[in-house]
């Protein structure tokens, strides 16, 4: 298998759970799961020169992320996130966060780039948001783009500005992945196949809706209606960094399956064997969301971990 060179863009930030601060951030989450995966990744991101910052500095390091020069701010301060854990196991946020971004450093990174993952409040936040949205405009077509919106409504301001931004970034976008809360927020009262369907039409390839413990559901242009998956069962722990291991498991099954020239073909038209090979990838997706819950924090799986997971 070819390595492609991974880019991720998005927010790093530190959560703070029961007063311990540990590495977090959707993109950060996610870039840490596609290194563990053994792909090429480097993080395009925010981080001050604070205690905080030297935390995600050495995880990343620790986790063999590369991070890039544009990301460190000296003089200012790391962004976190207060989590409170439920019953359930499931995360809620209070988050203090700023998010700024150089256009001319995500345009020349993004050109360096197979495969360009975009997410969460880096894509939403002004003004960062705006540079996230540039660098989509100019890079080659190529380029696999992945996106997850992983909407946080406290961070988004007026609403139909902030569903604009998302449906633009799933417009420019190969594949995008939503949860079950992302895809109510967004359309709410519209079934999750009608969801599918507006984001297939808005130019997605692939189009997924998580929906915890239940599983996910898959849409693929030219592969009929879509299909539910059902998770394998897991003794949860926390919820922390789920979707984000569901999306690196997902963005790994892409790449080990070769999948990219077909993704971001002029024409989408997949054969038998492509459609399996997406399904395989979503396979790969759950597999990984199921490791990540069963132990403490944002823990996506290694690749020995997810060969290894029973749902493969």
């Amino acid at each position: 298998m070819l390595t492609p060179r991974c880019l991720v863009v998005g927010e790093a930030l530190v959560d703070v759970v029961d007063g311990v601060p540990h590495p977090g951030g959707s993109p950060m989450n996610v870039a840490v799961g596609l290194a563990r995966l053994g792909l090429d990744t480097r993080l395009l991101t925010r981080i001050g020169d604070d205690e905080f910052g030297r935390l995600l500095d050495e995880h990343l390091v620790r986790e063999g992320v590369a991070l890039t020069a544009a990301s460190l701010r000296v003089g200012e301060r790391t962004s976190r996130a207060t989590a409170a854990i439920g019953v359930d196991g499931a995360a809620v946020y209070d988050f203090d966060i700023e998010w700024t971004l150089s256009e001319s450093a995500a345009i020349a990174e993004a050109a360096e780039a197979d495969l360009i993952h975009v997410g969460s409040i880096g894509a939403s936040l002004e003004p960062g948001a705006n540079a996230v949205h540039a660098m989509l405009r100019t890079v080659s077509s190529r380029a696999l783009r992945t996106y997850d919106p992983n909407i946080r409504p406290a961070l988004l301001g007026p609403r139909a500005a902030a569903v604009a931004r998302v449906e633009a970034i799933m417009a420019a976008s190969h594949v995008v992945k939503l949860s079950d809360e992302d895809a109510d927020w967004l359309y709410p009262g519209r079934s999750g196949d009608d969801v599918l369907a507006h984001v297939l039409a808005l130019g997605a390839r692939m189009a997924v809706v998580t929906r915890g413990g239940e599983g996910c559901v898959t849409a693929i242009v030219g592969a009929g209606e879509p299909v539910t998956r059902r998770a394998s069962p897991v003794t949860v722990v926390d919820t922390i960094g789920a979707g984000d291991a569901f999306m690196s498991g997902l963005v790994y099954g892409i790449v080990s399956a070769g999948l990219i020239p077909e993704l971001t073909a002029d024409v989408f038209a997949p054969d038998a064997d492509v459609l399996s090979a997406l399904d395989g990838a979503a396979d790969a997706a759950l597999a990984s969301a199921a490791v990540a819950v069963s132990r403490t924090g944002a823990a996506p799986p290694r690749l020995h971990e997810l060969e290894q997971s029973s749902v493969l």
